[in-house]
């Protein structure tokens, strides 16, 4: 053998990869994430001051969804990977919002009323309600998000179009609650209720969506339907979110 032969001779690596399917880990985030915001939003369960729901926003809805889409991307899975990885920047995003964002413009904008002279009440209001109105920004740069991704995810499946069907109807009530709050900082409670039942049903999806994504993995075989859309998924043997 010469030496040009041996350098024509392929090379182990040694190693093998193999990359799970990210999609139900970062989903499952965001339907716990989905689940415990509707429960509260719709009124049904009262979260206190809200830190034990932070701890889950920040830690399963955040940190866990966003890693779970960089795997998805390292997959070649695009689809999965940007919305992973913008709703795990989003579940962080509302995190830091309502641990410091919310709490420091809500005390800025009482100090200035109270520097115009308002009363004590008058300040408070005012620091609601711009909290309100900042909460209705945050989110309809979020609904644009949100629309692009409901229109790409008519090429997946009809559960994955459902899920983001109902986000985006749970953030277009939420943006009307908010922006549309009393100049005393309160969103509308019929809205809001309506918008927290809603995200309890997006919830139930997406954990149809990880369970089925999960048992028909392990089973090697359709067990809960997700009903694929695309042609190409629909020849394959298991069909997948992205």
């Amino acid at each position: 053998m010469t030496l040009s032969d041996a350098q024509k001779l392929p090379v182990a690596t040694g190693t093998t990869s193999h990359i799970g399917h990210a999609t139900a880990v970062g989903a499952a985030g965001f339907a716990w994430c989905s689940l415990i915001l509707g429960l509260h939003t719709a009124g049904i369960v009262d979260a206190a001051d809200g830190t034990i729901v932070l701890a889950g926003t920040f830690f399963y809805g955040g940190i866990v969804q966003l890693v779970a889409g960089f795997f998805a991307l390292a997959a070649g899975a695009t689809f999965a990977a940007a919305f992973l990885t913008a709703y795990g920047a989003f579940w962080l995003g509302y995190t830091v919002i309502e641990f410091w964002a919310a709490p420091h413009i809500a005390g800025a904008a009482a100090a200035a009323a109270k520097a115009g002279g308002a009363s004590a009440e008058a300040a408070a209001a005012q620091g609601g309600h711009a909290v309100m109105q900042s909460l209705g920004l945050f989110l309809v740069a979020w609904l644009v998000v949100t629309v692009v991704f409901a229109v790409a995810s008519l090429g997946t499946n009809a559960v994955t179009v459902t899920a983001f069907a109902l986000l985006t109807l749970t953030i277009v009530l939420l943006v009307i609650a908010y922006l549309g709050a009393s100049s005393g900082g309160v969103p509308s409670e019929s809205v809001l209720h309506t918008a927290g039942y809603i995200e309890i049903l997006l919830a139930a999806v997406a954990f149809y969506l990880v369970m089925a994504e999960l048992t028909n993995e392990v089973r090697g075989r359709t067990v809960f339907p997700l009903f694929a859309l695309n042609r190409a998924q629909q020849t394959g043997p298991v069909p997948h979110a992205a």
